[in-house]
């Protein structure tokens, strides 16, 4: 029997508040690992549904901006609760440090150019969320960051798993999409039909669900990377077969681009993958024709080059990105002007050039996020072959959000690098292939972003292969 002086024991509570709260400190492991599998499949979903709808059915392009941050925003919202679950801390887990930097400068960034002498309203805007048909303003970096923290809580192998089929599965569908906006006269989705750039009709080129042909080349380069590795090392034959034809698929419609960036990186991954054959001791399966990695390697290389010598003899293989960043920028978003002919510096040169003019000018903070079009449409001379982007991913970051924000995002990438490697040499041992996967899709990724640019539609599930980068497995088997 209680006694007066005794007091019933209140349930525990989050910061003193109310039970309500409980749900959180109360969560099962396994519950909040079902959320977070979920979030982040929908990571990975939401921006071929939203690219469907701004590029299928011709929707406000407001629609890219706001997949992200519905999905990111959830992700930041689950990690603290993972945070508060003890899944990550930034005790042992250094890397939050670094992306607590990363947005702290973007913040930064970002408030100076609201404290810039008369900034119209709508450069501040473009800061905070974008410019039109990019958005990769202040709140979706907050967004990649999130996915990426979420990512990294991350404990078990099937989410691992899962995720990376949920990233072949929307490379099959979006490739799917790739084939028939190439094929001629049938005008699907024609948005890169034609290049006025360079008075070119009918050239229906692909760019799948992504904003152009060079940002599908950077999605291809994913996709390829984990379905390459798995058609390599997956055990289950059929598995391995569905792998083995869609990085087929993702091979062929990389030559529907007319871009270096699908070239560069799918070419990357198979160069890592040829380095980890031959270096390493090859995988036996029990079942199929092909009983080994290196069997399996070897048809996947013979179907690569049945393609490329097709391509080349019935199409030809073409590389038109100048043409097609300024098309998308000008003719299609209109937020550049128009090149000159006479302008015979690479695409490269040109935004290396424009870089590294903001660059010594606002060399801490940069002209803040996304302001590349309008930094240039505001100046007269600088709008003379102006680019929206630097067509290299770390330069573009130096330029935007300053030298010390490039320096982090580098430092970023290494880590990344580095701690994938680490889970690769453990796949080696016995483990899923999926971190093979991880490595070569962020290596390879590393490698094309020197000539490509980060896009809501795509990004996001290159954040997510980095968070699973620095993941902390607990299960032991791989069904858990």
């Amino acid at each position: 029997m209680d006694t007066p002086n005794q007091t019933k024991k209140q349930p525990k509570t989050i910061f003193g508040t109310t039970s309500k709260s409980n749900f959180i400190l109360n969560m099962k492991q396994e519950t909040l690992q079902n959320w977070i599998a979920a979030l982040l499949a929908a990571c990975v979903i939401v921006p071929q549904i939203t690219g469907f709808l701004v590029y299928g059915v011709n929707a406000s392009p407001a629609f890219m901006s706001a997949g992200l941050y519905f999905t990111g925003f959830s992700c930041i919202l689950f990690f603290l609760i993972a945070m508060i679950k003890g899944c990550l801390s930034f005790k042992k887990d250094k890397i939050l440090w670094l992306i607590v930097f990363m947005a702290v400068w973007a913040f930064a960034s970002y408030y100076c150019v609201v404290l810039r002498p008369n900034v119209a309203s709508e450069v501040v805007n473009t800061a905070l969320a974008g410019e039109i048909g990019r958005y990769e303003g202040l709140l979706s970096l907050l967004g990649y960051f999130g996915i990426f923290c979420l990512a990294a809580c991350v404990t078990r192998t099937k989410t691992v798993r899962i995720i990376m089929d949920t990233i072949v599965a929307v490379g099959v569908v979006q490739s799917l999409f790739a084939v028939f906006q190439h094929i001629p006269k049938l005008r699907f989705m024609p948005n890169f039909a034609d290049l006025p750039t360079v008075a070119l009709k009918d050239v229906m080129l692909s760019h799948g669900l992504s904003e152009n042909p060079i940002v599908f080349g950077t999605f291809l380069t994913i996709v390829f990377a984990a379905a390459l590795t798995g058609a390599v090392y997956e055990k289950n034959i059929l598995r391995a077969r569905i792998y083995g034809a869609a990085s087929m698929l993702f091979w062929l419609v990389g030559f529907f681009t007319s871009s270096i960036v699908p070239i560069i990186g799918m070419s990357a991954v198979f160069v890592i993958v040829s380095i980890m054959i031959f270096a390493s001791k090859p995988t036996a399966f029990e079942n199929g024709i092909l009983k080994s990695s290196v069997y399996r390697y070897a048809a996947v290389a013979v179907g690569m080059a049945v393609i490329f010598a097709l391509i080349w003899i019935f199409q030809g293989i073409y590389i038109r990105d100048k043409a097609i960043a300024y098309y998308d920028a000008f003719f299609r978003l209109y937020i550049v002007t128009n090149y000159s002919v006479a302008n015979a510096q690479s695409l490269y040169g040109i935004g290396l050039e424009k870089s590294l003019y903001f660059i010594k000018e606002h060399t801490l903070f940069g002209i803040g996020p996304d302001l590349m079009a309008k930094y240039q449409m505001a100046n007269d001379t600088l709008s003379l072959c102006s680019i929206d982007r630097s067509y290299n991913e770390i330069v573009y970051v130096a330029a935007t959000r300053g030298i010390p924000a490039a320096a982090a995002f580098a430092v970023f990438l290494a880590a990344s690098l580095k701690s994938s490697f680490g889970k690769f040499k453990a796949s080696i041992k016995g483990a899923e292939w999926q971190d093979t996967a991880m490595f070569v899709a962020i290596a390879a990724y590393i490698i094309q972003s020197f000539f490509s640019f980060s896009s809501v539609l795509c990004a996001p599930i290159f954040w997510i292969l980095c968070g699973f980068a620095f993941r902390k497995i607990t299960d032991k088997g791989a069904n858990s």
